[in-house]
């Protein structure tokens, strides 16, 4: 990028040293001619690569098999695994709580007994909503602190299908307990899995781009506060999220050629689910980006799961997206080391 005083001349894309012909030039940004920014392509930037409908339908489809494998092979083990963890938790609160006849017995300032309660609802109440509610009754409630709050919410929530002796005054049975203990830990297992399915392939994702682009030479780097010009980041260097432009990266690095890669990762567990996080989310910032710094940025996304044909190539071939597979970064790493 070059910044060059009014009537000075230049030599750059444009393919002229007279600022007369800025004005000639066939970007899509008239402002950059008039001020001397060269946002034009340059002839010896590498192109990103671009893949034919072929080799989109083979990747694809292998990201879905792999996806498939996932949920099949690692569900139900992660499942019992978080079970196994819990229940014990769920058998203290019982224990500490009187059968849940004393709630304010137990530790309520330790989180997994705050956990295991929320899950004792029907339905469970999310940490989030549990939170606000509290807020509410502490403020609105003179004579109510934290504990008797939590309390009266978890009270008014207990599933009675759960714990049917508190409605009907008496002492649990044996079968009642264990029941009770078994169901509340399942539940709370369950919604572990599903937290960890939603976080946990995003950050395996990001380590192995990040690990792609250390093969590849790069080094990573502490992140700047924001991403407003291409040399915020040193050629051969890349950080972590980070605002660029106005809107976030998942992973931007600058190529040893001085245009910024800004890498989006995209894990999608459907079709409906790949519009939103590639054409929607991706596509929106790849135009935010182009009309920052035109032809400096590339937009890519490292993809896993599932993915229609379509979709792909209309983010390639409409908003420009260079789409590369987590389970096939020798393209990315290729591309990095090559593009100088």
């Amino acid at each position: 990028m070059a910044w060059v005083a009014a009537g000075e001349p230049t030599r750059g894309a444009f393919g002229s040293t007279s600022p007369a012909k800025w004005n000639e030039c066939s970007c899509p940004h008239p402002t950059c001619c008039e001020i001397g920014l060269d946002l034009t392509p340059d002839a010896r930037w590498l192109a990103p690569p671009h893949w034919d409908d072929p080799q989109l339908d083979r990747d694809r489809h292998q990201a879905t098999a792999l996806f498939v494998h996932e949920r099949i092979e690692e569900g139900p083990a992660a499942y019992a695994t978080e079970f196994r963890a819990l229940r014990p938790l769920v058998e203290r609160l019982v224990v500490d709580s009187d059968n849940l006849r004393a709630l304010q017995q137990a530790t309520l300032d330790d989180p997994a007994t705050v956990d295991a309660v929320r899950h004792l609802a029907a339905p469970p109440i999310s940490a989030d909503d549990l939170k606000t509610v509290l807020e509410v009754l502490v403020s609105e409630g003179a004579d109510l602190n934290h504990d008797d709050a939590f309390v009266e919410v978890a009270l008014s929530a207990l599933d009675p299908m759960r714990v049917p002796w508190l409605s009907e005054s008496r002492d649990p049975t044996a079968h009642e307990l264990t029941a009770a203990i078994d169901w509340t830990t399942g539940v709370w297992a369950a919604e572990r899995v599903r937290t960890a399915r939603r976080m946990a392939p995003s950050q395996r994702q990001e380590d192995a781009v990040a690990a792609a682009l250390l093969s590849a030479g790069f080094t990573e780097v502490p992140r700047p506060r924001a991403i407003h010009v291409v040399d915020a980041l040193d050629r051969g260097c890349f950080c972590r999220e980070v605002e660029v432009a106005g809107t976030k990266s998942d992973m931007p690095a600058r190529l040893h050629d001085g245009r910024l890669l800004a890498i989006e990762c995209k894990v999608s567990n459907s079709y409906t689910n790949s519009v939103k996080r590639l054409i929607r989310e991706t596509g929106g910032k790849a135009a935010r980006w182009r009309n920052a710094f035109g032809e400096q940025v590339v937009t890519a996304a490292v993809l896993a799961g599932v993915f229609k044909l379509k979709n792909l190539r209309e983010a390639q071939d409409q908003h420009r997206i260079t789409l590369f597979w987590e389970h096939s970064l020798a393209a990315l790493t290729k591309f990095v080391a090559e593009a100088e």
